[in-house]
């Protein structure tokens, strides 16, 4: 009669024969795996060249800075014109009138960091987080801040002109006599911010959350506001200049103003 080694699954020459050679392949495996994480993850990190030219010199244009870790790092003045600092911690660090202009800030952190009186211009800061942030007197001009969080930020005198500012955060947020021209405000929350001085010149704001947002003495100029109530603000006939404004409450009309 056979014998049970004859018919066992691990006999020479049949899968499963050698159980230490199967371990060692898949050691081997898990080596292999492991370096091709590593080389991936080497493709988004940052030049560490970049990196040293930037804390030594507080310049560094057009670089590349993905995923740096520059939490609490003072770079007042700093010059990074067109660089990449997707993915990047900027949380803590002191940007003052920093020239961030045309960087690609997209996916970075910056909680609490200060970006008082710097340049922004044409930046893309889509999915970024800034809650805290010191923002007073910066210039967004032509930036993309989609999906991005700004609550509780400190933006006044700010300027956002011609930006995207669809499903941005703005709740709780400090924008007093900021400007905001030309932008995309689809779903934008203004929830909780003051706006109290602000300027809104060519924007549609029907679709913005402006629940329980100060909206006293803003002046609204060629801009889509209808069926908003205004009737608890501080505001006057001087504030409203060539609007759309079906079914809106004004603080001087008993009624709402009725379009045909």
């Amino acid at each position: 009669r056979s014998s049970a080694v004859e018919h066992s699954p691990f006999k020479r020459g049949v899968l499963g024969s050698n159980p230490s050679g199967l371990t060692k392949s898949r050691t081997n495996l898990k080596k292999v795996l492991t370096l091709i994480f590593l080389l991936a993850t080497e493709c988004y990190t940052f030049d560490k060249n970049d990196l040293n030219q930037l804390l030594q010199s507080n310049s560094c244009e057009y670089c590349d800075l993905t995923n740096a870790n520059l939490k609490r790092y003072n770079l007042q003045k700093a010059k990074l014109t067109g660089s990449n600092l997707k993915g990047s911690n900027l949380s803590g660090a002191d940007f003052t009138q920093a020239d961030l202009s045309y960087t690609n800030l997209s996916n970075s952190i910056g909680y609490i960091a200060i970006f008082k009186q710097s340049n922004i211009e044409g930046a893309d800061l889509n999915g970024s987080k800034f809650n805290g942030a010191d923002f007073k007197h910066a210039n967004f001009s032509d930036a993309i801040l989609v999906n991005s969080n700004f609550s509780n930020t400190n933006s006044s005198n700010t300027i956002f002109d011609g930006c995207n500012l669809k499903n941005v955060k703005f709740k709780g947020s400090n924008l007093k006599k900021s400007k905001i021209l030309g932008s995309n405000l689809f779903n934008t929350d203004f929830s909780g911010a003051n706006l109290t001085g602000a300027i809104f010149e060519s924007v549609d704001l029907t679709n913005s959350n402006l629940i329980n947002t100060k909206l006293d003495n803003v002046n609204f100029i060629n801009s889509e506001i209808s069926g908003i109530n205004l009737a608890k603000f501080k505001l006057s006939a001087k504030n409203f200049i060539n609007n759309k404004m079906c079914d809106t409450l004004l603080p001087w009309n008993e009624s709402e103003i009725v379009c045909d």
